[in-house]
């Protein structure tokens, strides 16, 4: 399986807290079968307290740790990009980044409201040749109360990202409902775990999505989530819905 949205950098975010805690973080999703895991901090954390640069070295460091332990997992740089009416120009000044260098950018709407920015910073995101992948949808006031605007995204040629722990009710029965609702109906093209500690409800357990996506719509469909669609989003040659 691939993760493309885990928060596994130390004390950069509300992520793990040391570097012990991040190897622990990723060998848990290691031993859950995760084989590729995208770190992706917060934008607003990694600009605000620290760098790109710095972030970039954390995952670094993280990876000759990885190694020296022999923990068979790649690690992968990208962010998690909360949208903004700048984010286009973050991305075009370096401040924001990609999913493993690729066309394919995370991006969380806002939590709550509509702002008045929201379509147009993502169809400059989409003018300067980025694919958004949107983030968690399930837990997003805007899509919550008007499913088809999601529909709308996605149409546009948008990524939708469902998390692994909303199908199994971690973030409450609506979001849970809501998240079925999303991965029934196809708007949901990748199941990531969104991890932030080793154990308890932000752990990296994917497989749990998988199992929940795979009592809704097969196995063979379930699998295309966790492992088809993300795997061609970190290297690059995702194709469509």
């Amino acid at each position: 399986m691939y993760d493309l949205h885990a928060h596994i950098l130390p004390g950069i975010d509300d992520g793990p807290r040391t570097n012990i805690e991040s190897l622990e973080l990723i060998f848990a999703a290691y031993r859950n079968g995760i084989k590729t895991l995208v770190a992706t901090p917060h934008m607003k954390d990694v600009n605000e307290k620290r760098s790109v640069k710095y972030a970039q070295e954390l995952l670094n460091s993280l990876k000759n740790k990885v190694k020296n332990l022999n923990i068979d997992i790649s690690l992968k740089m990208g962010m998690e990009n909360h949208l903004i009416s700048e984010t286009p120009m973050m991305f075009e000044v370096g401040k924001s980044l990609t999913i493993n260098e690729t066309k394919f950018a995370l991006i969380e709407l806002p939590f709550f409201g509509y702002p008045n920015y929201v379509d147009d910073a993502l169809s400059e995101l989409q003018n300067i040749g980025l694919v958004p992948v949107l983030a968690h949808p399930e837990r997003i006031e805007l899509i919550q109360k008007n499913p088809m605007k999601l529909e709308y995204f996605v149409q546009k040629g948008m990524i939708s990202q469902v998390t692994a722990g909303s199908l199994i009710g971690q973030f409450g029965s609506e979001v849970k409902f809501f998240a079925e609702m999303l991965v029934r109906n196809d708007l949901a093209h990748v199941i990531a775990t969104d991890c932030h500690r080793p154990f308890g409800r932000r752990a990296p357990n994917l497989d749990v999505g998988y199992q929940a996506a795979a009592r809704l719509i097969g196995k063979s469909k379930a699998k295309i989530l966790v492992e088809g669609n993300p795997k061609s989003i970190i290297n690059g040659n995702y194709g469509g819905h």
